[in-house]
């Protein structure tokens, strides 16, 4: 192939050629469906009830503890990021911050949530509260740990 052929294919000068494609773009293509499930019907069954079983996770001996934050600054983001991150309760006050930052808080602790499997609690006005899944945690003990009890 010579270098102006090479240059017009580049940048699109030449009619494509589908000849190439069509396997790429055959029909059939939907999710769940795959063309090479066939193979996997016919293969031949391994015996996986030689092997011991999975031993099963040790249950975790850490207790979540309230760690109570009072932000001024979405520059202060890490200070609820890292105790929820440990898997500890985080109850955070933003009632020392303009609206704009707060919300951006807000989600940010709602995105921590929601990628490690929390739950967001609002304990009051501008207090938040995020748990872990694993934490057992009362509204009584996170309204004591903002200090509004």
């Amino acid at each position: 192939m010579s270098i102006m052929k090479s240059a017009k294919e580049f940048f699109g000068l030449t009619p494509i050629d589908m000849e190439q494609d069509d396997a790429y773009y055959s029909e059939g293509g939907r999710y769940g469906e795959t063309q090479g499930s066939a193979a996997y019907a016919h293969a031949p069954r391994q015996d996986y009830e030689d092997y011991p079983p999975a031993p099963a996770p040790e249950p975790a001996s850490y207790a979540a503890t309230i760690v109570p934050v009072e932000l001024r600054s979405y520059k202060e983001a890490a200070r609820i990021g890292e105790p929820f991150r440990d898997g500890d309760v985080v109850v955070f006050d933003l009632s020392d911050m303009d609206k704009a930052e707060a919300t951006r808080l807000v989600d940010f602790a709602a995105g921590l949530c929601f990628a490690l499997r929390g739950t967001m609690k609002k304990v009051e006005g501008r207090v938040f509260a995020i748990v872990p899944e694993t934490a057992n945690v009362s509204q009584r003990e996170l309204e004591r740990a903002a200090r509004l009890r």
